[in-house]
């Protein structure tokens, strides 16, 4: 057996866990059905569908806030003891928003808890948990880890939006909460395990188990004098800027590109294809070349693509072309952010680092929305934006596809 089919075949529990837990948490489940109780709030409260989405803003801050201080945490106890105890939290917040009674400042003030108290179910802790059993299969078992919020994308607002339409909002949340709890947590409980011993490693064989030696790596201190660090935390900045920008933005900006509201929708779905596909082709890749000239290709193709958007008589294949690299665009950032993390920083201090990473991530991507907004409203146009997004992705692709060799790299 290969040593990168013996790592699945040893990790694959706690894989699905983890592909479990970020399905279930707040880059899955919370993220992916937020829109569906948009209209039932605003029939409920009389709120409008700006006022209710600001909530998402919440959600992206309270992440950026929680995500090193869980770092750090998850290093020092391990990401299954954090994981469980912050599933089994975040469910009692979904079950507290159905005593909603009207008042704005509440539903803000109750989705900045849930994103505080839900900080142990973000990337950061299921990410540790993968880098630490796999090596050289990493990149896609990262892929098919953070494919688990994909999943949730697809499904999990069908389902959701049946429960609301027969048994009403507040039975929305009571299902988020009670998935959470009868579904998720004891999964993980049961499949993940927190750190596999010396023999599962993929350079080694099998021989009788031996304790598993220090992991390898820096600490923040360390890390934060790095250029890698900076290169990596400021070149996803802007990537996680222009994706969040243009997600959201993408219909409107399809209509405004001459296509009927039908068919912009069609060619957004193929987006989130891409995204789910992608994340494990990118991370079958990664575990087969360079890191670097993996981000180099991808974000350098969605820059081609961001400029193709701006053509005025382009044709809806270019279109379409564009809209599935900025698919897969956004499937890598995620998962490249945290591979390159593990291979230029180590395990040490790995929480703690990517924690760090996240939040620089997580900033970009709640300005990103607010800026391609403002700059629609002085333009009433989005291509100053598509220009500014092309431009940051050549930005990002240089920055992040000149880091060079990593000091911890593939073991052999």
């Amino acid at each position: 057996m290969s040593p990168t089919a013996l790592e699945f075949k040893r990790g694959w529990r706690s894989l699905l866990a983890a592909a479990i837990g970020n399905g279930s948490g707040l880059s899955g489940l919370s993220f992916y059905t937020f829109g569906v109780f948009v209209l039932p709030l605003s029939a409920a409260f009389g709120w409008t569908r700006g006022e209710v989405s600001t909530a998402a803003s919440f959600l992206i801050i309270g992440t950026a806030i929680t995500a090193p201080l869980i770092g750090s945490v998850i290093d020092r106890y391990g990401a299954r003891r954090v994981g469980i105890t912050s599933m089994i939290a975040l469910a009692f917040v979904y079950a507290a928003l159905t005593q909603l009674e009207g008042t704005l400042g509440v539903f803000y003030a109750a989705w900045l808890a849930l994103s505080l108290i839900g900080g142990g179910t973000t990337p950061v802790v299921w990410t540790r948990t993968v880098n630490i059993w796999f090596d050289r299969g990493r990149g896609l078992a990262l892929g098919v880890a953070l494919a688990g919020s994909g999943v949730a994308g697809i499904f999990a607002p069908v389902l959701i939006s049946r429960v609301i339409a027969d048994y009403g909002w507040q039975a929305g949340y009571l299902a988020l909460g009670g998935f959470i709890l009868i579904v998720s947590v004891p999964a993980i409980a049961v499949l993940l395990q927190e750190r596999p011993t010396a023999a599962v490693t993929a350079s080694q064989s099998d021989k009788a188990e031996e304790p598993a030696a220090p992991m390898p790596g820096l600490v923040l201190a360390e890390a934060l004098r790095e250029v890698a660090f900076w290169k990596i935390a400021v070149g996803f900045f802007f990537v996680s800027a222009v994706i969040a920008a243009l997600i959201i933005n993408l219909i409107p900006l399809l209509v405004d590109r001459g296509l009927a509201q039908q068919s912009a929708a069609s060619i957004a779905g193929v987006m989130g294809i891409a995204v789910l596909v992608g994340r494990v082709a990118i991370g079958f890749m990664l575990d087969r070349f360079a890191a670097p000239a993996v981000a180099r290709i991808l974000l350098g193709l969605c820059a081609l693509g961001c400029l193709a958007l701006t053509m005025p008589d382009a044709s809806i294949w270019l279109i379409g072309i564009s809209v599935l690299s900025l698919g897969l665009a956004a499937a890598a950032e995620v998962d490249l952010v945290a591979y390159l993390t593990s291979r230029y920083f180590g395990m040490r201090s790995y929480g703690e680092i990517y924690g760090w990473q996240l939040t620089s991530f997580y900033l970009g991507a709640a300005i990103g929305p607010l800026a391609a907004g403002m700059a629609y409203d002085h333009y009433q146009s989005y291509v100053p934006t598509l220009y500014f997004a092309t431009g940051a992705m050549i930005f990002g692709a240089v920055v992040t596809g000149t880091l060079g060799k990593p000091r911890f790299a593939l073991q052999h």
